[in-house]
């Protein structure tokens, strides 16, 4: 017959569930203890908080009744007007003038390589629409910094204001061709002869002539670039490249 277990004593039992009720105790007096501090804490923190929000509404209420109230003046009435119209321009203080789309635009060109003026008059361009008199002359000072390839190629020397208002703008651009130092600049990349513009960044023109083909004087010229002023010494140029 299989062996029976032996039952456990009724001692053992009693005091593991005494353990337990201790336990639980415990736990429910700690939570008491906690939630009862935390709430004795708040009613404080709550005290303190109305207390000073009701010592600073009475600073206020003083501090009100010792400022003397205004009378209602004529002189009162007056400033209470002005501050109402402060963007309202003070006699004999006028605001600058712009260029309007209406205004008329008219633009000199002086060459001065023939010693000639042509003038022609027209709408003006929309990049100067709205631009005051020195909103105008920094666009002409940037302009001049940054010349466009064609404004170079042509010899500009100078972009001046004349003449200024709302009703009529007046420019004058002065050329020179033989300023320009020259058109274009011939150089090897990449083993061909390549043309750029005088700018030295844009290409004017990949030619299919490979450096290795010229001969070694060609060569070390190409080597450190050569300048040509005109379109004819260009073609001048690459055509003793292919003969």
């Amino acid at each position: 017959m299989p062996k029976e277990l032996p039952l456990k004593r009724p001692m053992e039992v009693t005091m593991k569930l005494r353990k337990a009720y201790i336990y639980l105790l415990s736990f429910l007096l700690l939570s008491v203890f906690f939630s009862g501090s935390y709430y004795l804490s708040y009613q404080h923190a709550l005290r303190q908080f109305n207390k000073r929000a009701i010592e600073r509404s009475n600073e206020f209420a003083a501090l009100h009744d010792s400022v003397p109230t205004p009378s209602l003046t004529a002189e009162t009435d007056i400033t209470s007007d002005d501050s109402e119209s402060d963007d309202i321009v003070p006699a004999g203080v006028l605001p600058d003038p712009v260029v309007l789309p209406s205004t008329n635009y008219v633009l000199e060109i002086y060459d001065r390589k023939e010693g000639t003026i042509s003038q022609t008059e027209q709408n003006p361009p929309g990049d100067i629409v709205g631009l005051t008199r020195e909103e105008i002359e920094k666009y002409l000072d940037e302009y001049m910094r940054d010349l466009t390839l064609s404004e170079y190629n042509k010899g500009l020397l100078s972009y001046e204001l004349l003449s200024f208002s709302d009703k009529l703008v007046k420019f004058r651009k002065s050329y020179d061709a033989d300023m320009v130092p020259y058109r274009f600049y011939v150089v090897v990349k990449n083993g061909y002869v390549v043309v750029y513009n005088s700018d030295l960044k844009s290409v004017y023109d990949y030619t299919h002539i490979e450096a290795k083909n010229l001969p070694e004087e060609d060569r070390i010229a190409l080597s450190h670039g050569i300048y040509i002023d005109n379109i004819d010494d260009l073609y001048a140029l690459l055509e003793s490249y292919t003969s």
